[in-house]
């Protein structure tokens, strides 16, 4: 009885122990969830378009372009009213100072106090530059909004190339890992066999080079995962110091490519760049009409109201008398003659007008060029993966054989490490491929115009 009641106290002991030691790992990891950022690729984007500098900045160029749209329509078309208040104190008064045959002397000029309130107002009626600078503050803003849109799908290829090399560095750390247990156990079974003489000394050395050779290979690519994850965190907005998880896998799925036609046209017409030149040669042709105008007349509507009063020290300032005045008018500008400089100005307008056009143009060939070889690219790419893959499955089993032939004395070391570094290496390249194929993806979408 005495032995089972210190086994049962004994008993209890332990399952509080189990206990303490289950809540313990349930707090830690939810610590440690609590304190990751888990990331999948759409909400990398999003974080991006919510934080990242760069794109903030042209944000906030689209908004000052629209802001100057309102100054335009401010200075172009609505009228100019101020008000204005004066007040002078004579220090020392001037005086008049009168000769004549029969009398002589000098009297004090003005009063001690002056005071004058005036509003005034100018209309344009009629400049040959009203509605063009309207015109050309909405094309600017036209402008500032597809660079903002420009800088939008720029982000977006950027983060997805982010994205994925971090994927890609998380596969290598994992195949590394893989590696180095296989090298390992191919080291514990060569010097196995080396001590029951079944092996030479230079398979165990062979097999030992091999293994320590991997471990700085494995510090590298954590290393490589490690720079993927801080490039990422810069994008979107992440500070560098905290913990973020990707939950996607690097996984082939093969997506639909238009042909070189179709995609053709629709770069022309939606592509993001394009847009902003189009837009570019016609605010030059705004510009270079602007200049014109400059040769037509002005005519402008004015007024003023006005209120003064002189005064001497010797009335309070609630007892001064207001004269009251009141004037409307017109106001003709008529440009005759200036030393040509008009007619330069618009002669620049122009050539810049052509520059413009000659960069549209430039800017269509090279995208079409580059959109032929990112799609020559991704063809390119399937192709890559389709033979990686098979290459990772036959040097996979190719690594089986060697490993079996050589524990039966029917090959080598050198067999078993080539099949390793064969294996390795089509994974490699295997995981590049599909990294590859969806950053060309991409930059398909980007020269396509489209968001996704």
């Amino acid at each position: 009885m005495e032995f089972l009641k210190i086994n049962s106290g004994v008993d209890v002991k332990l399952r509080m122990f189990l206990l303490f030691v289950l809540v313990f790992i349930t707090l830690r990891a939810q610590t440690e969830s609590s304190d990751t950022l888990n990331l999948s690729l759409e909400k990398s984007i999003y974080l991006a378009l919510e934080n990242n500098n760069d794109y903030m900045k042209a944000k906030l160029d689209r908004d000052i372009a629209i802001e100057k749209v309102r100054e335009a329509y401010g200075t172009s078309l609505f009228p100019n009213i101020k008000g204005t208040v004066d007040y002078n104190r004579a220090i020392k008064q001037g005086v008049i100072i009168i000769e004549t045959p029969f009398f002589s002397g000098s009297f004090p000029q003005g009063t001690q106090n002056t005071l004058t309130g005036a509003i005034s107002l100018e209309q344009p009626l009629f400049t040959g530059a009203m509605f063009l600078a309207v015109d050309i503050a909405e094309t600017f803003a036209e402008i500032s909004k597809k660079n903002s849109e420009y800088s939008e799908s720029e982000l977006i290829v950027n983060v997805k190339s982010a994205y994925y090399d971090i994927l890609l560095a998380k596969e290598l750390v994992e195949l590394t890992k893989l590696n180095l247990n296989l090298a390992e156990q191919n080291y514990e079974n060569t010097r196995s066999m080396y001590n029951a003489g079944l092996a030479s000394e230079y398979d165990k050395l062979k097999s030992k080079v091999q293994y320590q050779n991997l471990i700085p290979a494995l510090t590298e690519v954590k290393n490589q995962f490690e720079l993927a994850c801080n490039n990422l965190k810069i994008m979107i907005g992440v500070d560098i110091f905290s913990n973020i998880k990707t939950i996607d896998r690097l996984e082939y799925t093969e997506l639909s490519i238009p042909d070189i036609q179709s995609a053709t046209r629709e770069m022309i017409q939606q592509n993001e760049l394009l847009k902003q030149l189009m837009l570019d040669t016609e605010l030059k042709d705004l510009t270079a009409s602007y200049e014109f105008t400059q040769h037509l007349p002005k005519l402008n509507l004015t007024g003023r109201w006005q209120a003064q009063a002189q005064e001497n020290d010797t009335k309070h300032f609630s007892d001064w008398f207001y004269v009251n005045s009141f004037y409307v008018g017109l106001s003709l500008s008529v440009p005759i003659f200036n030393g040509f400089a008009t007619d330069s100005k618009v002669e620049q307008a122009e050539l810049n007008f052509k520059k413009s056009e000659e960069e549209f143009e430039k800017v269509r060939k090279q995208l079409t060029n580059q959109l032929h070889n990112t799609l020559l690219t991704i063809n390119a790419d399937s192709e890559k993966i389709d033979a990686y893959k098979s290459a990772v499955t036959e040097s996979e089993r190719g690594y089986e054989i060697a490993n079996k032939r050589y524990r039966t004395g029917l090959g080598t070391q050198l067999e078993v490490t080539s099949a390793l570094v064969d294996f390795s290496q089509s994974k490699v390249n295997y995981l590049t491929s599909i990294r590859d194929y969806y950053v060309h993806i991409a930059a398909l979408n980007q020269l396509l115009g489209r968001k996704n």
